[in-house]
Formats: structure tokens, sequence, C-alpha cells
């Protein structure tokens, strides 16, 4: 039969600190999709996230248990950390498996964006979240870590002095440190080949038929089209292919309130080589603050709706006002 101090034990180890790291890995996966504006909050999320969230969750997957009995005495067995301790673990464990994440796209996906590193680390975090959370679940009740029942229970006895249990852990984290920082150094010198980018732009013609980076088309009637020259510089150290989607949004403070697609088309431009196409301009939605985004991705861009500028490689606009005619 259960009783109220069962379920006072069931309550304080409820596993708040797993749900707030899961949402923290949740808001990654929204950044990296585009949900999320760039603000002061959200910077503050996006550095709480990578520099704690993956490493937190592991240690939790790795640490289920609290460090204190319920009377807040410490029992010395094996598998057991204080508060500061699995603090100071995630933060180290937070610097190894970020830059890693990183190196791992960098050798998989040359020229990779923000948007896959982001999404890397909210699938790692969440997937180390879930599996942290099935492990405490199956520790007895009166052996599971929780903050709640560290606030309440172990208060000023909390002791930040390493235990003998965890020598072992600070070695692999001493190692994992070794092993990112190798990491960094051999992206560091993969990094005197050259800089890998691809040139971007839209350009028009003067009036002697020279490319300018200026004199775009300000206004355009409904059913009529401009002309503008796209260009595509290729320094990705090979041959690739690029997909170009034109993209018409009606924006509004800041607010899409509408979009339609132009155009999409494709291109294969070879190394070191700059590829210059002209392309005409004819908007379908009608007003002011018109934006015509152009967007490079490489190799196929995503299908749908799904294009926008948020996810491109590269993008480049202008603003045109579109009229009944």
């Amino acid at each position: 039969m259960a009783t109220d101090a069962d379920a006072n034990i069931e309550t304080e180890t409820f596993p708040i600190d797993l749900l707030l790291v899961g949402l923290l890995g949740l808001w990654h996966l929204a950044a990296a999709q585009g949900y999320v504006k760039d603000s002061s909050v959200g910077a503050f999320l996006g550095l709480v996230a990578i520099l704690i969230a993956p490493g937190y969750a592991l240690v939790a997957l790795l640490f289920p248990r609290s460090s204190t009995e319920i009377d807040g005495s410490s029992d010395g067995r094996v598998g057991r950390i204080s508060v500061g301790e699995r603090l100071v673990l995630a933060v180290g464990s937070s610097v190894c498996i970020v830059p890693l994440l990183g190196l791992g796209l960098v050798l998989l996906s040359p020229g990779s964006t923000t948007g896959p590193y982001q999404l890397s680390i909210g699938i790692t975090t969440a997937i180390f979240t879930i599996a942290a959370t099935i492990r405490r679940m199956r520790v007895p009740s009166d052996e599971r870590f929780s903050p709640l029942r560290w606030e309440t229970t172990v208060q000023s006895r909390v002791s930040l002095n390493p235990s003998g249990s965890v020598s072992t852990l600070y070695i692999l984290l001493i190692l994992g440190l070794l092993v990112s920082g190798s990491g960094i150094g051999y992206a560091a010198m993969s990094a005197e080949r050259g800089e890998q980018f691809t040139e971007f732009a839209l350009v028009t013609e003067s009036a002697n038929g020279e490319p300018v980076a200026s004199e775009y088309p300000s206004q355009i009637p409904l059913g009529s089209s401009r002309t503008v020259q796209v260009t595509i510089g290729n320094h990705e150290g090979q041959e690739l292919n690029y997909t170009i989607v034109v993209v018409a949004q009606r924006i509004e403070n800041g607010t899409v309130l509408a979009t339609a697609r132009i155009d999409r088309f494709k291109n294969r431009v070879a190394e070191g080589e700059t590829l210059k196409r002209s392309h005409e301009i004819a908007p379908t939605l009608v007003g002011e603050n018109i934006r015509i985004s152009y967007l490079l991705y490489r190799n196929d861009a995503p299908v749908g709706a799904n294009p926008r500028p948020e996810n491109a490689y590269r993008r480049t606009h202008l603003w045109v006002t579109v009229t009944n005619g």
C-alpha cells in the first residue's frame, strides 16, 4: 500500500532537470528548421544548449543515482557523484561532444551550414535525454537523482571534492578533451588547403553593358518581368550541381504574410569557374515590400514549400513593388 512518504519520494525524484534539458534539445531542433527568430533570449538559450545540455544529458545517462541518501548522508558507493561534479562534468562533456559533432559534419558534408550543425546537437541532446530518463526511472526512487531532492535535503552539505568513484570518468574526460582538441587541430590544418566557398550574387547591366551590383528593378507591373544576372562562383574544390529557387514574399513589420515560388533551375559549375546566367523576374504577389529571394542549394533543394531563406546554403534578395498594371 502506497504511503504519503512514498508519494513524496516520487514527487521529489521527478526528472525536471532532464525535462528542461530535453526542451533545450527541442529548441535546437526548432532553430535548425528556422522556427526560432534571432533575439537576446535565443542567443542565451543557444549558449546554454551548446555548453551544458548535451553534456548534462550524457552525465545523467552515466550517473542516474543521487550522491546521497534521503537523510543527506553519503553512501560512498560506485556510480554516485555530487551535484558539483555533475555540473563540472556536464560542461566538460559538452566541450568534448559539440566540437566532435562539428568535425563530423565537416568530414561528411563539407560546406555545411549552421542548420545541420544545430540539428545534430539537438538530436544528440534528445537521444541522450531520452536514454537518461529511461535509465533513471529504472533506479529505485530512494536512490534516484533529482535536483528537487538535492535542494530540499542536501542543502549546504553538498561537497565539491571529487569522490574516488569518478576518477575513471575524469580520465575519460581528459581523453575526450584531448580527442576534441586533436579534431580542432586537424580542422585547422585542413584549412591550409584554402577556404572552400561559393560566391552567389545578383547583378544588373549598366548603360555600357558592364555588370554592376546596383540599378536593380524597384517596380514591376503584374504580368511583366525584369532581367537580372545570377552569378555563381564555385570555389568548393570540386565540380558541383547547384539548385536555385526563386521565391517572392510579402513582408510587413518583419512578418512574412505570403510566399509564392517564382522559379527553380539547376546548373553544374566546374571548380574554379563562375557561371553567369540571366533570369527573368516575374513576381505573382501584388503589393509593396515584396522580397524576391534567390536561394542557392548544393545539389538538390528541399521539395514542396520547404525552400526558404533560413535553410539555403547561400541567399540574396532584392525588394520590389509589384503593381496591378
